[in-house]
């Protein structure tokens, strides 16, 4: 649009009528993304009624965009740098205009520190309380004991500000810290909980990384169903962490009678059954 043509625009959302301003804004919609940076350049030189209604526009072409990117991530979702970008995407729908450049330059921020803390040929086990005494203890990562159903807690960028998370985003921040470094941390979905995995150790990135004793892990598998057992220490796949990280956010808003947020969780639940 030349300026003629934006200032008619201005006065049309401004002072037009109900039905006018509807079709208006319809067509502003229809036009998408590409059309974006010029709507928000508008919002200057508009006035309050013409302001509101932009935001509109905006706001509703930023949902539909974020649903495409999250659909086609969840469509094609196989890489931990895929459920990372997936993660990015899912703050983006839940809070406009959301950059998640900061949070991943943070995981490799984390990932260069924690290197100085792997000795070269260590084990296992010592690979493992490194990881954790970088994160649970340096960084402070743990499990929010307080407030558990928060939905925040499902939102990766947020557990990284905070500091607390669930067992599942706790241990998906240790997946991407550790691969990020050469450790090949998996997780484990065990019975009411979510575990990680290095090599035979399995750990829990909620409760400050602790390592899961033999005894323990025993009568966690006296918990499923003889037929799922040989199936209990088998790691996740992206997407069936993101299947499941999709589900606690939904019961969050659930919980908190949350229907708008509750039915587009539906819509991405939706698409991961096709």
């Amino acid at each position: 649009m030349n300026q003629t043509q934006q200032r008619a625009l201005v006065a049309l959302l401004e002072e037009g009528d109900a039905g006018t301003v509807a079709l208006v804004k319809k067509e502003l919609i229809l036009a998408g993304p590409a059309r974006l940076e010029e709507y928000q350049k508008l919002l200057s030189s508009s006035g309050t009624v013409a302001s509101r209604h932009l935001r509109e526009v905006i706001t509703q072409i930023e949902e539909a965009q974020n649903l495409g990117n999250i659909s086609r991530g969840l469509a094609k979702l196989k890489t931990y740098s895929q459920l990372e970008e997936l993660c990015w995407d899912l703050t983006r729908s839940d809070q406009a205009g959301f950059d998640g450049g900061p949070y991943s330059r943070q995981l490799d921020a984390w990932a260069e520190a924690l290197s100085a803390y792997l000795a070269k040929g260590a084990t296992v086990e010592e690979q493992v309380r490194a990881l954790t005494r970088f994160l649970a203890y340096e960084q402070r990562l743990t499990g929010n004991h307080h407030d558990y159903y928060h939905p925040r807690n499902c939102y990766l960028p947020w557990v990284i500000e905070f500091r607390q998370g669930l067992p599942i985003t706790l241990t998906l921040i240790y997946i991407l810290v550790g691969r990020r470094v050469g450790l090949e941390v998996e997780g484990i979905n065990a019975p009411g909980h979510f575990l990680a995995k290095l090599g035979p150790i399995i750990f829990d990135p909620y409760y400050s990384g602790r390592i899961i004793t033999e005894g323990e892990w025993e009568r966690m598998a006296l918990e499923v169903s003889d037929s799922q057992r040989p199936f209990l220490s088998k790691p996740c796949t992206p997407l069936q962490m993101v299947h499941r990280l999709l589900i606690n956010l939904r019961n969050a808003y659930i919980k908190r009678n949350d229907t708008k947020n509750q039915q587009r969780l539906d819509h991405y639940l939706a698409v991961l059954q096709h």
